[in-house]
């Protein structure tokens, strides 16, 4: 995230809140992964609406029971390793809850997403280690190594996911404001290859009590396309939901990036 919108997340931050290996078997839920994609979603609009920016932090909303299935892939999004290549707290973080969702049944294969962007080492390579580390198959392991920031991370993922003819995907960060002020607008305003939403999936069992902000991501066209009067309405300034857009080199109609 930009700078601004690291202080943003800070300030929003400090509002009152409201009140050993991956296991071989996974939880059984349903439906199957291409019933995840007909799962009815709100748009935007209507869950972002008026000029203000909505809180990230707040405790996470729980999805709808059709979404809280078992989707094609879990996507790990990429933060900076430390100052010598290796592994962060960021990227521990994002590693556990992605096996946490696995563990409950929400997704078997993964794709690991970051190049090397503020410091040594790819992060995505640091991402797959850890994920073995905890006992994920390297077959269940794909790695993508060239996106520098959220656009990248979405595009060159779905690209992925056309290869594999994989249509749903769970997109992982453990910063709730990275998902809500650039995942959503990246994805859905710039890249254009999918519906991303974002809603509390459990990380404790498919019928868990404990919930995490997670996007839901759909490839189209088995999603509904976002709107015109979506995108406007997340695009607002005093939302601060899209104030990289006219930076992103992902963006349909003018892109930037190897095809």
């Amino acid at each position: 995230m930009s700078v601004s919108v690291f202080a943003l997340a800070t300030a929003l931050a400090a509002i009152p809140r409201q009140s050993k290996a991956q296991s071989e078997s996974v939880a059984q839920v349903s439906p199957a992964p291409a019933a995840v994609a007909s799962c009815p979603v709100e748009t935007m609009d209507r869950l972002f609406p008026g000029p203000l920016p909505m809180n990230p932090y707040l405790p996470p909303k729980r999805a709808s029971a059709c979404l809280i299935a078992e989707h094609d892939v879990i996507i790990v999004l990429g933060c900076p390793n430390d100052r010598k290549g290796k592994p962060t707290t960021c990227q521990k973080r994002r590693v556990d809850l992605a096996v946490k969702l696995s563990k409950s049944g929400l997704g078997r294969r993964f794709i690991v997403t970051g190049a090397s962007v503020h410091s040594p080492g790819v992060e995505a390579e640091s991402l797959r280690k850890l994920l073995r580390q905890r006992g994920v198959a390297a077959s269940a392991i794909t790695l993508e190594p060239k996106a520098r920031h959220t656009d990248e991370n979405i595009y060159y993922s779905t690209r992925i996911m056309e290869a594999a003819g994989w249509v749903t995907a769970l997109v992982v960060s453990d910063n709730s404001g990275q998902l809500f002020y650039n995942a959503l607008c990246d994805s859905n305003c710039c890249v254009k290859k999918g519906r991303l939403t974002v809603a509390g999936f459990p990380t404790d069992g498919a019928a868990g009590k404990k919930l995490a902000w997670v996007g839901n991501y759909v490839r189209y066209p088995a999603a509904a396309n976002v709107s015109k009067a979506e995108c406007a309405a997340i695009q607002k300034p005093t939302k601060f939901m899209c104030v990289k857009l006219a930076e992103r080199a992902s963006c349909a109609g003018r892109l930037a990036l190897p095809r």
